[in-house]
């Protein structure tokens, strides 16, 4: 065979359907197959601390009330 022959059948090999869709299947699934590996889940997204309600303080009438008392 002469080099205008081997040119000849190795395009037409490649030009069948079946090859065409045996290399797309096949960089499809090699692709997949990297997504797959290298997946990371995101990290949850920190939720925001609620600031704790502060004391209450005691109410004014019962420290008069006291001191009332004490007077006495």
């Amino acid at each position: 065979m002469d080099f205008n022959q081997i040119l000849s059948l190795s395009l037409n090999v490649l030009k069948d359907w079946r090859v065409i869709f045996i290399a797309i299947f096949s960089i499809a699934f090699m692709m997949i197959g990297n997504y797959v590996v290298k997946y990371r889940k995101k990290p949850p997204r920190p939720r925001k601390v609620k600031a704790p309600k502060p004391a209450e303080a005691p109410k004014p009438e019962e420290k008069k009330e006291e001191e009332k008392e004490e007077e006495e």
